[in-house]
């Protein structure tokens, strides 16, 4: 354990059964804050391995279809014809997310010891607190909605156009069945399992604040494009609030379905341009004004939406320093940068 107060000449000492052990403090810090330091920068590899992982995954999934399918025979060229159906390749997504979302982050919480169930619940919500915390994800999904469309919209007035090509939707009833399992389903549910989860039950020990607002930050850059980075951070904003408030993944899976739900649908709705923007306009503000009636109802059973203050020493600038300052979480970042930059040359 360490002492209270560091020694002087900024030392401190450390005893193990019978030894003693004396270790030198940098400047400006103290046994606890050094401490805090130590496990962030920990943690921060921790999670980074598991998004490296991710990130690999996803890169190299198609080169290795390739190989598989030239291994039995199948030519690159029918290879990409089968690919390219837009059933086959929901059908895959819904594979590649359940796998990358949760095999690389269960893997790195088994190695070091540590167990799943200790960061991941999905435990009942109290019906009215769930009410209320879903109007107010609902009413967030579409302030955030809004903010990046008004941002896009001033990028595109400069000369600035970013539009990520996300593939052909697959046709009939079974393909919006499809594409509500690959939108609405999985996703909301691996990505709260890794997200929300792992990475946010990680770090709340260094304070809930913190542990919200950088697990959304990487929560957006996993992303891997401008368009959608603002909007996942903002809902990953809320979304952890949710999670944190509750100590349980089950109302922000539910928010996260229904906001994705509503894109399916938008996305198989055949109607004019004109029809489809009233009806998205009537549903962003009904949405805004769930949001409204979500604060009211939560702050009247909770009283306060204040988050618990953290039990650490170091600063909240000094925390996210040492974070995003890791190695692993440095590589993560540019890569997905990158990526990102590649759509503007698409």
């Amino acid at each position: 354990m360490y002492e209270q107060e560091p020694l002087q000449n900024n030392e401190f000492e450390q005893a193990e059964g019978e030894k003693v052990f004396k270790t030198f403090l940098p400047f400006g810090f103290t046994p606890k804050t050094f401490e805090e330091k130590r496990q962030i920068r920990k943690n921060a590899n921790r999670i980074g391995a598991s998004l490296l992982i991710l990130t690999a995954i996803s890169s190299f999934w198609a080169q290795i279809y390739y190989l598989i399918m030239s291994k039995i025979g199948i030519e690159s060229a029918r290879a990409y014809e089968i690919i390219s159906e837009p059933a086959i390749l929901t059908m895959v997504q819904i594979c590649l997310s359940s796998l990358i979302f949760t095999l690389p982050f269960i893997l790195i919480v088994k190695i070091n010891g540590l167990r799943v169930d200790r960061f991941v619940s999905i435990k009942p919500v109290e019906k009215g607190l769930f009410l209320a915390l879903f109007f107010m994800g609902l009413g967030f999904c579409a302030f955030a909605n809004i903010a990046t469309s008004v941002a896009g919209s001033i990028f595109e007035s400069f000369g600035f156009n970013y539009d990520v090509d996300f593939g052909e939707n697959p046709k009939g009833i079974f393909g919006f069945l499809l594409s509500f399992i690959a939108t609405a389903i999985v996703p909301a549910l691996v990505e709260e399992f890794a997200m929300r989860g792992i990475v946010l039950g990680m770090l709340r020990k260094f304070g809930d604040g913190f542990a919200i607002v950088t697990s959304a930050i990487l929560f957006g850059l996993l992303h891997g494009n401008f368009q959608q980075m603002p909007f996942a951070f903002l809902v990953g904003i809320i979304l952890g609030f949710i999670v944190v408030k509750t100590n349980s993944l089950l109302v922000a899976i539910a928010v996260h379905s229904a906001n994705n739900f509503v894109s399916v649908v938008f996305d198989y709705l055949e109607a004019s341009v004109l029809v489809e923007n009233m009806i998205y306009i009537v549903y962003l503000l009904v949405c805004l004004l769930l949001g409204i009636v979500g604060i009211f109802l939560y702050t009247k059973q909770e009283g306060s939406t204040k988050l618990e203050k953290a039990e650490t020493e170091a600063k909240e600038s000094s925390k996210y320093k040492w974070f995003f300052a890791s190695p692993v979480i440095i590589v993560f970042t540019v890569l997905t940068v990158i990526e990102a930059i590649t759509f503007f040359f698409k």
